[in-house]
This record gives structure tokens, C-alpha cells and sequence, in this order.
């Protein structure tokens, strides 16, 4: 949009790309709420925990969500759990009459802009969480990726970074199963002999 002097009210109800680009682009301070896609990908995480998010594998980003309603701050308060706690309340108690998601709740996202600075707050059980790699598009299983293994393919699967030399080295090396397999007719020309040492056992 580009719109500095954007109307607040003049976005919301909108298509969701719309409210959260005129958050952004807003030259004012203020909030959006954000709430999970209705879409089948992720419809087993809604009211759910950040701690049931980390259990089925997943952490809250952006594309899971809509940004559902956006607006100016109205107080001096620069405490973003205060702010947060606020917003819960008002969007439980008095929500605005154009705002069309459901009351605040556990798995919505807070986003709070002061000067030019946006972060993102995840409605937990029991407070807010800051999610900082929430809208980027980098992998966010990146960093732990980076931080525990080698070649970034043990926690999500994708080998992406593995040497043409060390593909052609695993591809070289026996695996110690084929070097214990025998094979069948080996096995049936000696008889298995239970007490070598004794005729009879």
C-alpha cells in the first residue's frame, strides 16, 4: 500500500494480505491480532499451547495465519506483556464491532509495532511468548539444524547439504549387515553343530 497515513478502520474487514501490509507500512505505532488459517494443515493446532505446537513438530509462523484486525495504540504503556494482556482483555470483553475472529485466544498471535520495530507475541496458556523468527521466510528449523548437526537433514529430513564426496563415500562403503550375510547355499552345506566337542548332547 505504501499509504504512511493509513485509516485503520478503512482496512479491516479486508482480505488479510491487506490489513497486515498496512500494519507494516503504517507510520504509526499500533497492534494487529493474527488467528490460524482455517485450512486443514493446521486445524489440529488451533487453541492449542506453544508447548502442544513444539510436540506435534511445528513452531507458529506467519503463513499458518491471518491477520485478522489491525489498530492504533491508545495508551502510553510501553510494556508489551501489559499491552498484550490489554488486548486479550479487550478482545474478550469489548471487541470492536468490525472485528470478525473469534475472541482472543491461546495459538493467536499478537503483533505490536513501536517505532518501526515489530514484534510478535504468541497467546500461550499462561501469558505471551515473543516468537522472533515469526514472519521470515527462512526455514525456522534452521538455526536448530545449525546448531545440532552437520548436514541440516536430521530434524526436517531434507538432505541439502551433503558433499558430492561424501554421497559417493557412503555409496563406497559395505554396510556390516551385507559383510555378516552368508550366503544360502554355504548355510546348507555345514550342519549346525550344537556341542562340537561331544557326540551326544
Amino acid at each position: 500500500m505504501g499509504n504512511k497515513n493509513i485509516k485503520w478502520d478503512e482496512v479491516n474487514g479486508g482480505a488479510s494480505g491487506e490489513i497486515l501490509e498496512a500494519f507494516l507500512d503504517s507510520a504509526g505505532d499500533g497492534y494487529a491480532i493474527l488467528q490460524l488459517k482455517r485450512i486443514e494443515e493446521v486445524n489440529n493446532l488451533c487453541f492449542m499451547s506453544y508447548d502442544a505446537f513444539e510436540r506435534q513438530g511445528q513452531l507458529p509462523e506467519i503463513n499458518f495465519y491471518d491477520t485478522i484486525y489491525a489498530g492504533p495504540f491508545t495508551t502510553q504503556v510501553t510494556d508489551s506483556s501489559i499491552i498484550c494482556e490489554n488486548l486479550y482483555v479487550k478482545f474478550n470483553t469489548d471487541k470492536p464491532e468490525d472485528f470478525r475472529g473469534h475472541s482472543l485466544s491461546v495459538s493467536d498471535v499478537i503483533a505490536l509495532k513501536r517505532q518501526e520495530d515489530v514484534k510478535y507475541y504468541f497467546v500461550d496458556s499462561f501469558g505471551f511468548k515473543e516468537l522472533p523468527g515469526f514472519n521470515s521466510s527462512a526455514n525456522p528449523l534452521r538455526s536448530l539444524e545449525d546448531m545440532i548437526e552437520q548436514n541440516d537433514n536430521q530434524l526436517d529430513g531434507i538432505i541439502n547439504n551433503l558433499s558430492e564426496e561424501t554421497i559417493a563415500e557412503k555409496e563406497a562403503k559395505t554396510s556390516v549387515l551385507d559383510k555378516l550375510k552368508v550366503p544360502l547355499e554355504e548355510k546348507e552345506r555345514k550342519p549346525k553343530l550344537l556341542c562340537p566337542d561331544r557326540e551326544l548332547c
